[in-house]
């Protein structure tokens, strides 16, 4: 029941961002919500997950420091091909659009790795973390594809196929690494917490023009903070009762 819900939460932003996606969408409505996604996810990183990050117990020689490391240049290097629709570059028409396609694909694929090896608030959470996050880029990756000429048919199956990116990547990560590997926890924990850093820090660096960011966007940023704090304290407070 739990996974199910979960799966609901990942997929239903992403229907409804692909409906907005279908319309125009106006730059500033594109700005507000990647700030709010950013500040959100970036709050839910440093408040939740790196602080369960640190109560895993790490192996000895090989801290879980390096994995946050590694998935950091890792969304690095995913940048070079996804163009950086992770965290809302719109791009002009592309002939061929479908390596940015792949590499977000690919970035949503790892996200999801931990989703079904956390308890069930812990699951919930990452799936609220992972909608909010998505709900503009699927937005924009319709309307990307729109402007790239491509088949609203192509359009609706390449949307399908994002939104079980991260499922899949839960499920792959499930059935193929067995749960008694040393240092499992820490590898994928690190592995994602540096991704959320880079994708969180990169939305948040780029509202800024000439290195100001208007009062709305303050005030955006601010409410995302907010929100990302609560939820990770709503989870801290379960596991205390």
């Amino acid at each position: 029941m739990v996974i199910t819900i979960t799966v609901a939460i990942l997929i239903i932003p992403i229907i409804f961002g692909s409906w907005l996606g279908l319309r125009s969408i106006p730059t500033s409505w594109l700005a507000t919500s990647n700030a709010f996604s950013g500040a959100f996810l970036f709050a839910v990183t440093v408040f939740l997950w790196i602080p369960e990050l640190g109560s895993i117990e790490p192996v000895k020689d090989l801290p879980w420091g390096i994995w946050i490391v590694l998935g950091y240049f890792l969304q690095f290097a995913l940048d070079s091909r996804s163009k950086g629709l992770e965290h809302g570059h719109i791009h002009s028409q592309d002939p061929n659009p479908w390596p940015a396609y792949l590499g977000l694909i690919i970035h949503s694929v790892v996200e999801g790795i931990p989703l079904f090896r956390l308890d069930e608030g812990e699951m919930i959470s990452f799936a609220i973390s992972l909608a909010v996050h998505n709900l503009p880029i699927s937005a924009l990756l319709t309307f990307w594809l729109l402007q790239c000429n491509i088949k609203k048919r192509k359009i609706i199956l390449a949307l399908f196929g994002f939104s079980l990116a991260a499922p899949a990547g839960a499920l792959a990560s499930t059935l193929l690494l067995p749960s008694n590997i040393v240092g499992l926890e820490g590898f994928i924990g690190g592995l994602v917490v540096g991704i959320f850093l880079h994708v969180s820090s990169t939305i948040l660096f780029e509202l800024q023009k000439d290195h100001r960011m208007p009062s709305k966007l303050w005030a955006i940023v601010i409410l995302g903070l907010i929100s990302g704090f609560l939820l990770s304290q709503g989870v801290h407070n379960n596991h205390i009762h």
